[in-house]
């Protein structure tokens, strides 16, 4: 399984774990717990992106993706979280910081972690079966 992300995305997943076990353990630090969610957001959800994308839609290892798909997810997160979440749920609230965390993690994933699957899953092909 751990062929299938590159290690970009482990380690994204791995500092965000960290990070939420220091948190409940009720270990606070304030720039920590306000931006590294938000900056390791982009390895995470765009480097699983990435691999279903690789492996279950086009199966091609050698897919990945375009700048404007990291833009994409930077525009979609910061509406998201800092425009419409804030308006309905007094737990969020907007911070321009944010949106630059989500930037400079879309930029990291891009250049770390959009890379090549080292290998395919070996999956049976699907058959389309056509209407009458």
């Amino acid at each position: 399984m751990g062929r299938l992300f590159t290690p970009f995305f482990w380690c994204c997943l791995v500092v965000f774990s960290c990070n939420q076990f220091i948190e409940k353990a009720g270990i606070h630090i304030p720039i920590v717990h306000a931006y590294l969610d938000d900056l390791l957001s982009a390895g995470i959800v765009l480097g699983f992106a990435l691999a279903f994308q690789q492996q279950l839609t086009f199966r091609n290892a050698a897919y990945i993706f375009s700048f404007w798909h990291s833009v994409v997810f930077v525009v979609w997160y910061s509406l998201l979280f800092e425009v419409v979440f804030p308006q309905f749920d007094a737990r969020h609230h907007a911070d321009v910081l944010d949106v630059l965390a989500y930037s400079l993690g879309a930029v990291a994933f891009h250049f770390l972690g959009n890379k090549p699957a080292p290998l395919l899953l070996n999956l049976p092909k699907r058959s389309v079966k056509k209407l009458p």
